[in-house]
C-alpha cells in the first residue's frame, strides 16, 4: 500500500529551520522527513482489531503544525508519538478484515475510525482514572510502549504512532471498539468531517455553559472555530457569538453557521477597543503599550492556540469568565496575569470522549452523527478540497495557505484507485 509516513532527524529539522526562509517547500519535502512510501499493510496488533480502506483523509491542523515546524524541537509531545509517524486520523473508511474475535458483519461497513489509542485499545488493565470514566481523551498511558496486549508503542491516536497506519494511507487498522457505523444517508464528505466537528462540540460541553453566560467569542474561524459556532447553536446556546478571524471569506460561512458578528481586527490598541465596544468593557492602557480590560466576553474558545491569542483572550474575558483552548499550537510566552487576577477558568479541551448529553452518556463521534442527521450540525461548505494522495505536497500547500486558495478543509480522496 502507499502511506504517507514523516520521520524526524535532529539534522533534517534544523537544516529546513534554517532552509524554509529561501524554499518554503522543503518542509514537505524528504530532507524533512516526509516521504510517499510503498508498504505492507500493517498488522492487526490483536483478535478484536480490524483493518479499514481508507475512503477519505481529512489534513488535520496538528498535521499541519508538525510539518510546518510550529512545535518546538523539546515538544513534550515527543513522549506521546513513535517514529517513523504514519500520518492520517481524520477518516471515513471501510471495513475489509476483521481479527477472529470480531463479528463479521462489519466487513464491508462504511465507518468512521474513534482514533484515541486509550486504555481499552491498548488492552491495558486495570484502565486508568480518566478511561474508567470515559474521559478516554486524558488517557494517562498515550506513553506506554509496549504496555497492554496490543503492545502498541507511544502514540495519542492513529496517525501519530509507528504501528496502526492512518488515514493518509491506503488502510490502516482499528480496535473494533472505536469503530462508528457511518448512516446510510450520510455522504462520505459529510462523514470525514466528524472528528473535527467532535473535537469542536466536545469542547463546547467542556466549557460548561450556562444561563449565565450571554456573550462568546469564537477566536479563529477555521474549520475548528466555524464547528464551536455551530456546536453552540446545536446544544442550544442562545446568546451573542462573534467570530474573531483575519479571513474575510469565511465571514458567510461564520453567520451561517450561527455568528451574530465576524470581527477582522485592526493592530494595537484598536483591537482592545473594539472588543470593548462590542462588550460594554473598559479599557486600561499600561506602560510600553500593554492593555488590559475591566469586563469583556463570558466565555471565548480559542482556537488557534498563539501566544498572542491565547494573551488576548485571557485580557478580552470578563472577570471569572473561561478560556477553551481548542486550538493545539504550543502558545510560546503569555502574560498569566489575567488568569489569577481575574481569576479566570483556563480549561483544555482535546479529542472526544464519552459525553454527558441530555441525560445519557454518548461517545462524541455519535453525538457528532446524530446532531448532524437532525440537521442541527451544519457541515455545508466545510470541506472545500479534495486530492488524490500522489498530490500530497500541493494538498499541504493549499492546507497551510488557507486564505490564498481560499480552503477550509483539504482531505485526501482514496476512491479513485492510484496510478502506479
Amino acid at each position: 500500500m502507499q502511506a504517507l509516513a514523516y520521520r524526524i532527524s535532529p539534522i533534517g529539522w534544523a537544516t529546513c529551520k534554517w532552509l524554509r526562509y529561501f524554499w518554503r517547500g522543503c518542509v514537505l519535502s524528504r530532507l524533512a522527513g516526509l516521504e510517499l512510501r510503498e508498504m505492507d499493510p500493517p498488522a492487526l496488533p490483536g483478535d478484536k482489531w480490524v483493518r479499514v480502506r481508507t475512503v477519505l483523509g481529512g489534513i488535520c491542523g496538528t498535521d499541519l503544525a508538525i510539518l510546518a515546524q510550529k512545535q518546538p524541537p523539546d515538544s513534550i509531545l515527543q513522549a506521546f508519538s513513535s517514529s517513523p509517524i504514519l500520518l492520517g486520523h481524520e477518516n471515513v473508511a471501510v471495513v475489509e478484515e476483521v481479527g477472529p474475535g470480531v463479528d463479521r458483519t462489519w466487513i464491508g461497513r462504511r465507518v468512521c475510525v474513534e482514533p484515541t489509542l486509550c486504555c481499552a485499545v491498548r488492552g491495558i488493565e486495570p484502565e486508568c482514572k480518566p478511561c474508567r470514566h470515559g474521559e478516554y481523551g486524558a488517557c494517562e498511558n498515550f506513553g506506554a510502549d509496549g504496555v497492554g496486549s496490543a503492545q502498541l508503542p507511544p502514540g495519542t491516536s492513529i496517525g501519530y504512532n509507528s504501528r496502526t497506519g492512518g488515514s493518509f494511507g491506503e488502510c490502516f487498522v482499528a480496535h473494533a471498539d472505536r469503530l462508528v457505523p457511518v448512516p446510510e444517508t450520510m455522504t462520505d464528505e459529510q462523514a470525514v468531517l466528524t472528528d473535527p466537528l467532535a473535537c469542536s462540540l466536545h469542547a463546547v460541553l467542556r466549557a460548561g455553559i450556562d444561563e449565565r453566560v450571554q456573550q462568546v467569542l469564537v477566536y479563529g474561524a477555521g474549520v475548528l472555530g466555524l464547528g464551536v459556532i455551530s456546536a453552540l447553536r446545536a446544544t442550544g446556546f442562545t446568546g451573542r457569538i462573534d467570530a474573531l478571524e483575519r479571513a474575510g471569506y469565511l465571514k458567510g460561512l461564520a453567520e451561517a453557521f450561527g455568528a451574530d458578528g465576524y470581527l477582522q481586527l485592526g493592530k494595537g490598541r484598536s483591537r482592545h477597543e473594539e472588543i470593548a465596544r462590542r462588550t460594554g468593557a473598559t479599557v486600561h492602557r499600561v506602560r510600553f503599550g500593554n492593555t488590559m480590560l475591566s469586563g469583556g466576553y463570558d466565555v471565548i474558545f480559542d482556537c488557534v492556540g498563539s501566544a498572542g491569542s491565547i494573551s488576548e483572550s485571557l485580557k478580552w474575558t470578563a472577570a471569572r469568565g473561561t478560556v477553551v483552548c481548542v486550538g493545539t499550537g504550543h502558545g510560546g510566552r503569555v502574560d498569566l496575569t489575567p488568569l489569577w487576577f481575574r481569576e479566570l477558568s483556563f480549561v483544555g479541551a482535546y479529542g472526544r470522549q464519552a459525553e454527558h448529553w441530555a441525560g445519557r452518556r454518548v461517545d462524541t463521534y455519535a453525538l457528532v452523527h446524530e446532531l448532524m442527521l437532525a440537521g442541527r450540525l451544519k457541515t455545508e461548505g466545510l470541506l472545500t478540497h479534495t486530492f488524490p494522495l500522489g498530490e500530497y505536497r500541493q494538498a499541504f500547500t493549499v492546507a497551510m495557505n488557507k486564505g490564498v486558495h481560499r480552503a477550509v478543509k483539504v482531505a485526501f480522496d482514496f476512491r479513485t484507485k492510484p496510478t502506479r
